[in-house]
């Protein structure tokens, strides 16, 4: 769908932002790089209309990414009640339980839901929610163009030039389509530079994190005659290196390049009844209705989850699911030590 087809809603949001002062932008839990860089793209374009803003999303906020500028603008939850704000823009969030349900559909906010997920809820008053979109940042750089694209500077340019690239995994996942590629370019345009955001955010690595990896790696499994494959990240890992969950970005990509895979977990233990489950798949295995059946949500081949339980039950009931999505599948189990 392009522009024509949100004209009505990309209408209803200029006249929104037209009539209020103050907004908060509100992302996903463990916000990846297409959330950041499309709420701060939101946020700065709405300072530049002299308006009040205010950036939050839950869980754990990469370090690599507080070093943006728009940073600056990130609340802690509990500075939230402080800022009156008029109007939400949730970017990136399927359901309101991705933003920690900060929001619900029928408390009286006045909400704008944009995001590139299928499995999208619809709960905003206005919504601009297209599932076959590469990334929400192409969504928010449409709508940024409509209202005013000589606003669109140099630092804009740049946030949604990565949530692109970290969505389609420096243009080289299975949704890197041609709108993503002519949106690049524009932004290239613009001011974003490819080679310093390619650098910093998709190759640059830190020495506990590199470390950290080498340990996540060392639990890697094959199950289903090298078919599925798993990883962990646990407490114990995370101290014995020095890292810290914010490193774990893209951590998921190593199990899912075996030539073998068709599908793959990392399973991240955040505490002892909490585990954060990454899954991917290749091909026609749709790992997204997994994550919807636990709360979470995402896309055919790339979704996320949260299990309230410990690791080992956790990694025991999603290997279950995935062998039953890749039935008929052999009874071995192949482990790396």
């Amino acid at each position: 769908m392009g522009e024509d087809g949100f004209r009505e809603q990309f209408e209803a949001i200029a006249d929104l932002i037209g009539r209020y002062e103050r907004f908060l932008i509100l992302g996903h839990i463990d916000p990846d790089g297409d959330c950041i860089g499309s709420m701060f793209a939101m946020a700065r374009f709405l300072e530049g209309l002299g308006k009040q803003v205010r950036c939050y999303a839950p869980g754990e906020t990469a370090a690599v990414y507080k070093r943006l500028g728009a940073a600056s603008l990130l609340s802690r939850r509990e500075e939230l009640p402080d800022f009156d704000h008029e109007a939400v823009f949730t970017l990136d969030s399927p359901t309101p339980a991705r933003t920690s349900d900060l929001i619900e559909p029928n408390d009286g906010q006045l909400v704008v839901n944009i995001d590139h997920h299928p499995t999208n809820e619809q709960y905003g008053k206005i919504n601009v929610v297209e599932g076959a979109t590469s990334a929400t940042a192409v969504l928010v750089y449409r709508l940024l163009s409509f209202i005013d694209p000589e606003r669109i500077d140099e630092e804009i340019a740049g946030y949604l030039y990565l949530g692109i690239m970290m969505d389609t995994g420096g243009f080289r996942f299975q949704n890197t389509d041609s709108e993503a590629l002519t949106c690049a370019a524009e932004l290239v345009e613009r001011g974003a530079r490819p080679h310093d955001l390619a650098q910093e955010f998709l190759f640059m690595k830190g020495y506990d994190s590199l470390k950290l990896l080498g340990r996540s790696l060392g639990s890697l499994e094959l199950h289903c005659d090298g078919r599925l494959a798993v990883m962990v990240v646990t407490q114990s890992m995370l101290s014995g290196s020095g890292g810290s969950m914010n490193d774990t970005e893209g951590f998921v990509d190593y199990p899912a390049s075996i030539e073998s895979i068709e599908l793959c977990a990392l399973f991240r233990e955040i505490g002892e009844s909490e585990v954060r489950v990454s899954l991917r798949s290749r091909g026609e295995y749709d790992v997204s209705g997994l994550a919807d059946r636990y709360g979470g949500g995402g896309h055919r081949n790339a979704a996320g989850l949260t299990i309230h339980d410990d690791l080992r039950t956790a990694k025991s009931r999603i290997i279950e699911d995935l062998a039953v999505l890749l039935r008929p599948c052999g009874d071995s189990v192949r482990e790396e030590e």
